[in-house]
């Protein structure tokens, strides 16, 4: 299991050298999956958290067109939003979340703190 861990961290680790470019604080607060105060703020922790968490809305990194267009099959798919809560959450998703916004970094994996060591 641990050996399992191990390697699980190292390949989802950033590789030696790859340094992020310096963040914005509103960009800082997008990687960390914080949703910024808007309108259309409610509607998406209202109605999208129905199926999903935020945090799966907020790891995309889509165009402003492809987040149109997956705020439309979240609706074909029986998303309660109406045509006016579509085009605000479709505007905000694609004003933040969008190709050019760096990926979040993997959390750190720790150990459980009562595991036995391996000899």
């Amino acid at each position: 299991m641990i050996p399992t861990l191990v390697v699980a961290a190292l390949l989802s680790a950033e590789p030696a050298g790859a340094a992020r470019p310096a963040l914005t604080k509103a960009q800082e607060e997008l990687v960390a999956g914080k949703l910024p105060e808007s309108p259309a703020r409610a509607i998406v922790l209202s109605k999208c958290q129905i199926c999903h968490t935020a945090d799966y809305v907020t790891q995309q990194r889509l165009t402003p067109v492809q987040w149109e267009k997956t705020v439309e099959k979240m609706r074909k798919l029986g998303s309660p939003l109406t045509d006016e809560e579509a085009k605000l959450v479709s505007d905000y998703l694609g004003r933040h979340w969008v190709v050019g916004v760096p990926e979040r970094l993997p959390r750190p994996v720790r150990a459980p703190a009562n595991l036995v060591p391996v000899k």
